[in-house]
């Protein structure tokens, strides 16, 4: 039994591997040009609500941009001619995320950048005698605010 494993597992272990390779491999369903139109309602905001998709919005605007898109579809156009089209119209505001992927790693560099910034501040401060405070006391002037307060005591 025991020379018999390394076969079964092998075996086993190809069988695996096809599996995976016609799951992986095996063609993508083609979207219908109605889940096509629903995708690209749910990228573009509503240039009325602001807030809201063209695919959530109800206003009579968001209804046209939902009429052209089925339009443009209609017509055979793809995905992002469809995208491309709205940006030139109304500029790349009109998409609900950002195209660039610097707009999005943007605001994490800029606060790495201020804390970075923050604790070269706060250590460059740490050994500055000047920057914690008064400058030292002398010796008489420590005995001029002992009698002085001394003296608000009586």
């Amino acid at each position: 039994m025991r020379r018999w494993l390394p076969a079964v597992a092998l075996g086993s272990l190809i069988a695996v591997g096809a599996v995976a390779l016609l799951w992986l491999l095996q063609p993508a369903a083609v979207p219908t040009a109605t889940e096509r139109a629903d995708a690209l309602t749910a990228e573009l905001r509503c240039p009325d609500c602001q807030g809201l998709s063209v695919a959530d919005s109800p206003t009579s605007a968001a209804r046209e941009i939902r009429r052209q898109i089925e339009d443009l579809l209609a017509a055979g156009a793809s995905d992002d001619e469809v995208r491309a089209h709205f940006t030139a119209r109304y500029g790349e505001w009109i998409l609900l995320a950002p195209s660039s992927p610097l707009t999005w790693i943007l605001p994490f560099v800029a606060v790495a950048a201020g804390v970075l910034g923050l604790g070269a501040w706060l250590l460059s401060r740490r050994g500055d005698p000047a920057a914690a405070g008064a400058p030292p006391l002398s010796d008489a002037d420590r005995r001029r605010l002992h009698e002085e307060a001394e003296a608000l005591d009586a």
